[in-house]
């Protein structure tokens, strides 16, 4: 069965997201060391051309030119291997994705040559340029992950948000992750994991403040009814067991811990939620670094900090178990 036959059978409404879907698989369908060895072969073969073009058109074209040239050529060689044989396309893609990633690297600081321009708006124009251009996800995650983490320096360092309002963008980032996630919608994948990575470094800001806890304070009160309300309206089909166990457990903790933690829980569903391996792990990697984050910077005798945390984990293990079964 071909891919076009595989279509047909796709609901119109959902044949953007399968054919999405499908292009990703023919794309990995060359086995990994067979990649792998591609790969280092791209990699000499790009360093060298790169480097023999750069000293060619030194006295001819300036930086920033040759910026431009090796990020077209890189686009141009990615946009041509669509229609060859596995073994050359993934060639070919690997080429023009690491040429590419050269001209990317220089457009992003030498787009500071401009006036007006600094280092953190030529790495976020680079990102928006590169995302509709290079399909490659990991190159798509990159340059949005390294405007996110300009963008903060610029926020830290000079624009000095507060806390609040630093925490509430998070919350915003990880709201349109989730929609993506949900939504499956991907292509932007690399997208809503690098706006996972922004909710991160800005949880990683607020870690350094003392939190009082008083028991069910207003504030995860309303989190908790957030976590309920995201886990009615995310779901499709009949509730098992174990979904409504995982559930009522993120709720519950929602309203003990801390937002980071939230976050995480909300994460670690989703991942559940849609059998997504990938954000299943962040969201329990997520959960053990931001209890360990709980336990130091709650503002409370060691013997609360400890029987919230027993009690933190007998919720998960009792989700896990009924979960599991």
């Amino acid at each position: 069965m071909n891919t076009s036959e595989i279509l047909s059978g796709v609901p119109s409404e959902k044949r953007a997201q399968a054919e999405t879907f499908l292009k990703h698989r023919e794309a990995v369908s060359v086995p990994f060391l067979v990649r792998a060895m591609l790969f280092i072969g791209s990699l000499i073969s790009a360093s060298l051309l790169v480097g023999i073009a750069d000293r060619l058109l030194a006295g001819i074209i300036p930086v920033l030119g040759r910026g431009v040239l090796f990020f077209g050529a890189g686009v141009l060689l990615a946009k041509t291997s669509s229609n060859l044989p596995p073994l050359r396309g993934a060639w070919r893609r690997q080429l023009g994705g690491l040429i590419g990633l050269a001209g990317q690297i220089i457009l992003a600081f030498r787009l500071t040559d401009i006036p007006g321009v600094s280092v953190w708006m030529g790495v976020l124009a680079v990102a928006a340029i590169s995302y509709p251009l290079f399909k490659n996800p990991f190159n798509r995650f990159l340059w949005c992950a390294a405007a996110a983490s300009s963008l903060y320096a610029k926020v830290d360092w000079e624009w000095n948000w507060n806390q609040f309002a630093v925490a509430l963008s998070a919350l915003l980032a990880f709201g349109v992750a989730l929609w993506l996630f949900v939504k499956r919608k991907f292509n932007f994948y690399p997208l809503a994991y690098a706006l996972v990575w922004w909710s991160v470094i800005c949880a990683g800001e607020t870690a350094a403040s003392k939190m009082c806890w008083y028991g069910l304070n207003p504030a995860n009160a309303a989190l908790a009814a957030c976590v309920a309300v995201y886990a009615v309206f995310s779901h499709k089909g009949n509730w098992t067991r174990g979904q409504i166990a995982l559930a009522a457990g993120a709720v519950v903790l929602s309203a003990l811990l801390n937002w980071p933690t939230v976050l995480a829980l909300i994460l670690m569903y989703t991942g559940f939620t849609l059998r997504d391996r990938v954000l299943e792990s962040l969201g329990t990697a997520g959960v053990v670094c931001g209890l360990f984050l709980f336990y130091f910077t709650l503002n409370a005798a060691l013997s609360a900090k400890a029987a919230l945390l027993v009690a933190s984990g007998l919720i998960l293990l009792a989700v896990r178990s009924v979960y599991a079964k």
